[in-house]
């Protein structure tokens, strides 16, 4: 069976757009909720992570990849950038607000680590719109099961490792954040 494809109207493409950025704006809650209780049932708030709020950032690309398969290769880029541009914009922003020492020294602003935030805001966002294209790419020729099945598990593998790649240009672009004192 060949899927049309189609150039979206405004409403469509709202909806494409909006679908990963609510999972990640739901992950970040989550985590949000998490870090600050400390515990979850029987879940310290890094499990809670691992268990929970990596699944639901990880989905994020292969949900977009779903509902992008049917539509035309200039609306995915469409949805792709500004998906990718939103999410590098707010991690890095968010990541920027979050350091309090860059080089073992105290910020004074939270704009003092933003270039170094938005390297690893990029690498956020750059992955996840390459998975959700990885994701309408595969899923544009399957139907049925396998259509959710592929695109699902290539998003989502695609994303997984990325988050690794996020981890990495973190520890290099904050080198030093070892030398910042434990709280107690």
């Amino acid at each position: 069976m060949d899927i049309e494809r189609r150039r979206p109207g405004a409403g469509p493409l709202l909806i494409a757009i909006s679908a990963p950025l609510a999972l990640f704006a739901l992950a970040y809650t989550l985590w949000a909720i998490s870090d600050r209780l400390l515990y979850i049932g029987p879940l310290d708030r890094a499990a809670f992570g691992w268990i929970v709020v990596v699944p639901i950032t990880c989905a994020a690309p292969g949900i977009a990849g779903l509902i992008w398969a049917r539509f035309a290769i200039g609306a995915r880029l469409v949805a792709a950038v500004t998906v990718g541009g939103a999410i590098a914009v707010v991690s890095g922003v968010l990541l920027a607000l979050a350091a309090d020492y860059v080089d073992c020294a105290p910020v004074s602003s939270w704009t003092d680590s933003l270039p170094r935030a938005m390297t690893v805001g990029a690498i956020i966002g750059i992955v996840t719109a390459v998975s959700a294209l990885a994701a309408a790419s595969v899923a544009s020729g399957l139907t049925g099961v396998r259509r959710i099945l592929a695109a699902t598990a290539v998003g989502g593998f695609i994303a997984f490792f990325g988050l690794f790649l996020a981890m990495i240009t973190f520890g290099m672009v904050f080198p030093a954040l070892s030398c910042a004192p434990v709280p107690s």
